[in-house]
């Protein structure tokens, strides 16, 4: 593979970029799962007895129920989030280094 050198002249261009503040996905996901389970155990413990279940069998049950639903509201949240934060995309302009060759490489 042969790697080109930036050349002087094309090193000191500004190149336009877009940038926008995007949220991390994963903490949204797991902090519905978390509330969600959460919510799910104090429906599972607070409900009406049953002869057929254990009431830890409830609490496990309505806890994993609710962390599903949990997972796809904090999904929800992220994709309207996302959605909100890059409207606000603003252009700047960089200058690339010297020595940095990786948009060459793409190109």
């Amino acid at each position: 593979m042969e790697q080109h050198p930036a050349t002087p002249s094309s090193a000191d261009q500004p190149v336009p970029v877009l940038v926008h503040a995007a949220p991390r996905f994963w903490p949204f996901v797991l902090t519905g799962a978390v509330l969600g389970a959460l919510i799910g155990a104090i429906i599972g413990f607070l409900g009406e007895p049953s002869m057929d279940y254990t009431v830890g069998s409830a609490i496990g049950f309505f806890a994993m129920f609710c962390a599903g639903l949990g997972i796809g509201l904090g999904a929800l949240a992220y994709v309207i989030i996302d959605r909100v934060t890059s409207r606000k995309t603003t252009q700047k302009l960089a200058v690339p280094l010297a020595g940095d060759t990786t948009s060459e490489q793409q190109g």
